[in-house]
């Protein structure tokens, strides 16, 4: 039978404490505690996390794993806001305008909530987060929802895409106004984003469904390699070299709780989502990340964790 020496190199070492920097494969006997440890590389799971307030579809969402911000939605039409400290929802201060379908930008301190529907159809709305209220600043150019829109903070962020039609127009906030910039190469609507208003990532969308993935330098759109699964109305989180797309729907099987990480080259598929869901909101990293809300309306959160993880070696 092989032992470990002879796959690793190296015996199993005898240790009175866990060591404080293990490394993938490492493995060790704690004789304090008498177990065998080890650390894995985990790809990428989902976890429960405390339900929000308020079910509800078509939300926005900022922020962190543990310091979140979750805003707008429907049903009813909303402006609720929760806030979210890696434990629970608290209900904030209303946005200014009741609507769904928008996008959002920066943290649970300096967030921008900008575009969505409300009665009349897409708006341009745009509102800044102090971390305490929502003031209403200067409209978006173009009226939209659907939309896909990302952001570091409250004063620089980028929105593009949505509905009506499926545009390619971006739009770029400098904390006081939007300023057109160079289009999507690929006009579309109900996708998803990740990064910031100087480096983002457009993927997924309905034109019709799609698994496109574009990236942004600052200037202009190039086109990148797809999502596995083609879908629309889903998450995302991350950066522009490092993102997380999970959820959505497909038109040939419904709603999806699909998770794929981005790596600045290639997606990869991991771990789904407990909850398959649609229309919901994101917050946090590739490796800390928040999914929370969605169609069927949901009051559902779950967190997102990859990264090396010890475990405890059993005889069974």
């Amino acid at each position: 039978m092989t032992t470990y020496k002879e796959i690793r190199g190296t015996n199993i070492e005898a240790v009175a404490s866990d060591p404080s920097n293990p490394v993938e494969g490492q493995v060790w006997y704690n004789t304090t505690t008498n177990v065998v440890k080890g650390v894995s590389n985990n790809l990428g799971s989902w976890a429960t996390g405390g339900n929000l307030n308020s079910g509800r579809r078509g939300l926005g969402g900022a922020g962190t794993q543990t310091a979140a911000l979750a805003f707008g939605g429907t049903p009813p039409l909303s402006a609720l806001t929760e806030s979210y400290n890696g434990t629970n929802w608290t209900e904030v201060n209303d946005l200014t305008t009741a609507r769904d379908n928008l996008a959002g930008a920066g943290t649970q301190t300096s967030a921008l909530a900008f575009g969505g529907s409300a009665t009349g159809g897409a708006q341009v709305v745009t509102e800044t987060w102090n971390g305490t209220s929502w003031t209403e600043v200067a409209d978006l150019t173009t009226a939209r929802r659907y939309l896909g829109g990302c952001g570091a903070s409250n004063t620089a962020a980028l929105a593009f895409g949505g509905q009506p039609g499926s545009p390619t127009n971006t739009e770029s906030w400098n904390g006081s106004a939007w300023t057109e910039v160079n289009n999507l190469t690929t006009g579309r609507q109900k996708l998803a984003a990740a990064g910031t208003n100087t480096a983002a990532l457009a993927f997924g969308g309905t034109s019709p469904d799609t698994g496109k993935t574009e990236t942004w330098n600052g200037t202009n759109w190039t086109e990148v390699n797809d999502l596995n699964l083609a879908r629309f109305i889903l998450a995302g989180a991350g950066t522009s070299t490092a993102a997380l797309g999970f959820g959505g729907y497909i038109d040939s099987a419904g709603r999806t709780g699909a998770t794929e990480v981005w790596n600045g080259t290639n997606w990869t598929e991991v771990g789904d989502l407990g909850v398959g869901r649609y229309k919901l909101a994101g917050a946090g990293t590739t490796t800390a990340a928040l999914a929370f809300g969605g169609d069927p309306t949901s009051n559902a959160t779950e967190a997102f964790t990859s990264g090396l993880t010890t475990v405890t070696f059993t005889d069974s």
